[in-house]
């Protein structure tokens, strides 16, 4: 019998408490306007309590499902503040359903979001894949809640189903022989055991691997993503691009530790990078949608994110985890801006044509949008900027010299399609559009000062943004002491 530490996180607690709430209110009476109301208000208990610890938490370490440190502080109070701002772009859409399916639609984001945290909190591979898949389940049921046209999001539920349900599958296979190498379900990778013959550790970790792989659609397991976000809400288009990688990322870095990792898997590393970043930019460029060209940028963001994750060293937590910052607030940014331009479970406001002359018609949000998208390009003085440094400057450290040609090349790619958009919102409109003369939202608004804010002061004030975020490191020294003969018993 395998015993645990009885650990868990406080900002769990308030999730399920909330959610539990929420489901008796709903079955006594339904009200879409009541159940977003309960839902922003349970994401800001749980953002309240993940903020009052920032150090370890006793009882988080050993033998735990959970474990809560300074990286799952960070990573989850990112993963809640961004739920909320997804939240508040679908607010007037979700409220006026009125008597219809609002109430489910935030039941679904609001265990998205719990599914998110147990991955983010998880120390276990049971929390972990129990949390992925409450995650999964609930993006299948939000992808196909948009209306129209309904057969949009009803063929991108199903290509989710289908081809995330492969993906766990080969996840679980691979966590099976995990345990059956190192006999724990710890977070132990099983190349770290060196009594057992060499291909079972290996073939766990590949398995373990290309099962998150496809979660954080790093190419070659990306071609589901831009059909994806398309066929999804906006809002849920967003919750898929930011909450959703975050989560997968810092599990990712909380399995194998920031530090060096052994040759094999470096790499596999290497070739995933350098495909990820060129195929996600080279996608992009020929994306005549927002929401697909959206994706193939988040391809090739999870690429740049990883140039940091195979470079350990003083400057990899803080490339970390304010590429992860910087990369929310942009994206976030984007889709409020997208939401607030059209309706979003609606077609019109998707294409990238319909955006001309926004400049001249809404000039606040191409303002916005301009400025969000110029942070994504990595363009100073914004946050995207000091976050692309961060991630070169601690390849040019390590000597990564391929890898930072490959950063260079994808932004330079990226900087094209980037400045299309911005181009196409500075020319004349040559046809009027409705959803130009939409009415004012003061939620949106609210939303996009705020993250607006956040990527500038990020990007003029550098230092402040990054010193408190650099002892951020995610293996507690019992994993690191567990795996330090990784290198000595690989080479």
């Amino acid at each position: 019998m395998i015993g645990h530490d009885v650990f868990l996180p406080a900002p769990l607690l308030v999730l399920s408490f909330g959610i539990m709430i929420m489901l008796a209110a709903t079955a006594w009476r339904r009200s879409a306007g009541r159940s977003l109301l309960g839902g922003m208000v349970t994401l800001l208990l749980a953002l309240a309590v993940t903020g009052l610890h920032t150090g370890d938490m006793p009882g988080s370490k050993g033998d735990t499902l959970f474990i809560q440190d300074r990286w799952t502080t960070y990573t989850a109070a990112l993963s809640v503040f961004s739920s909320m701002c997804i939240l508040l772009m679908s607010w007037r859409d979700t409220a006026h359903e009125g008597a219809g399916t609002g109430d489910e639609y935030v039941l679904l984001f609001m265990l998205g979001t719990l599914g998110a945290l147990a991955m983010v909190f998880s120390a276990n591979y049971m929390p972990f894949f129990v949390g992925l898949e409450i995650l999964g389940v609930s993006l299948m049921g939000l992808v196909a809640f948009r209306r129209r046209p309904a057969t949009a999001g009803h063929e991108a539920a199903m290509k989710y189903l289908i081809l995330s349900g492969v993906s766990s599958a080969i996840l679980l296979f691979g966590i099976g022989l995990a345990y059956g190498v190192t006999g724990s379900l710890r977070f132990v990778p099983p190349i770290a055991t060196a009594d057992v013959p060499a291909a079972l550790p290996v073939a766990a970790t590949v398995m373990i691997l290309v099962g998150m792989f496809f979660k954080l659609s790093a190419v070659p397991f990306h071609m589901w993503l831009p059909d994806v976000m398309e066929g999804a809400p906006v809002p849920v288009a967003a919750f898929l691009a930011v909450v959703s990688k975050i989560a997968i990322f810092s599990s990712l870095v909380r399995y194998f530790g920031m530090g060096e990792q052994p040759p094999f898997l470096n790499d596999i590393l290497y070739a995933v990078i350098i495909l990820t970043v060129l195929g996600g930019n080279l996608l992009a460029l020929r994306q005549t949608t927002l929401p697909r060209l959206m994706a193939c940028s988040s391809i090739a963001h999870v690429g740049y994110l990883l140039i940091a994750f195979v470079c350990p060293g003083l400057l990899q937590p803080g490339a970390i985890t304010v590429y992860l910052a910087a990369y929310s607030a942009s994206t976030l940014g984007v889709f409020a801006a997208m939401t607030a331009f059209a309706p979003p479970d609606g077609p019109e406001g998707t294409a990238v044509a319909q955006w001309t002359g926004l400049f001249s018609s809404r000039p606040f949000l191409a303002s916005v949008m301009a400025l969000m998208l110029l942070s994504l390009a990595g363009i100073p003085p914004s946050i995207g900027f000091l976050a692309k440094f961060q991630i070169a400057a601690t390849g040019v450290a390590h000597q990564r010299d391929l890898l930072v040609c490959v950063l260079i090349i994808g932004s330079i790619i990226g900087l094209y399609y980037y400045l299309n958009i911005i181009r196409v919102m500075l020319a004349t409109p040559s046809f009027p559009s409705a959803s130009r003369n939409r009415d004012s939202r003061p939620e949106l608004t609210a939303l996009v000062i705020v993250l607006t804010i956040i990527v500038v002061i990020g990007g003029l004030f550098p230092v402040r943004t990054i010193h408190p975020l650099l002892p951020m490191r995610p293996a507690p020294p019992e994993m690191r002491d567990e795996t330090a003969h990784w290198r000595a018993d690989l080479r």
